[in-house]
């Protein structure tokens, strides 16, 4: 399987948890929806997946960290 496949499924999920299932402001979804699909129309657009899928994976990471402390 491409690597590149891997990272495409992986920002979209993030993306779409991020967007559906969390309680976050509704322009801070509307930013990180603007960047998923904005990604698919640049050159460099992987990177900026890979990038969102990190920032989303350290944002659930810090949320499960601070759910656990209640």
């Amino acid at each position: 399987m491409p690597y590149g496949l891997i990272v495409l499924f992986a920002s979209i999920a993030l993306a779409a948890v991020y967007v559906f299932a969390t309680d976050t402001p509704i322009w801070s979804k509307g930013v990180v929806a603007a960047l998923l699909l904005f990604s698919f129309a640049w050159r460099y657009g992987l990177f900026l997946r890979v990038g969102l899928s990190v920032f989303l994976s350290l944002y659930f990471t810090y949320l499960k960290s601070g759910s656990d402390r209640e």
